[in-house]
């Protein structure tokens, strides 16, 4: 192995060790699914990549009758999230996130760890 494949995996691994990983979900329990309604998710699950521990909070915007999403957006980089797993947010929402820096990443609906991990899997950062 090249020094620069090295460097470039010792930078992937810092790089991921200090992100702050958002994923909408369905529950709050340790099968939580995703869920593909970003503003109207019933839970955020945010997750510590440098120890892997995570915590559920009800996402306070769930009932809004309008702007769900850029509420919840706004609440998820408040919270100091680099990334935003998800089905598909709105374009105000994501418009939001953008200018707050985060990375949106969509994938199907499955396990909400199961994302977690298919995403830090991935050389797609």
């Amino acid at each position: 192995m090249s020094i620069e494949n090295i460097l470039e995996k010792t930078y992937y691994k810092q790089a991921v060790s200090k992100m702050k990983i958002c994923v909408t979900t369905k529950d709050n329990g340790p099968e939580a699914e995703t869920n593909p309604h970003f503003g109207r998710c019933v839970y955020f699950m945010f997750v510590d990549t440098d120890s892997m521990q995570h915590e559920f909070v009800k996402n306070p915007y769930a009932a809004e009758s309008q702007g769900a999403g850029v509420r919840a957006a706004q609440y998820i980089a408040d919270q100091g999230a680099d990334v935003l797993i998800c089905g598909n947010p709105g374009p105000d929402a994501v418009s939001v996130m953008e200018t707050g820096g985060i990375r949106i990443v969509k994938y199907p609906e499955m396990k909400a760890m199961e994302a977690v991990q298919k995403f830090l899997g991935t050389n797609d950062l």
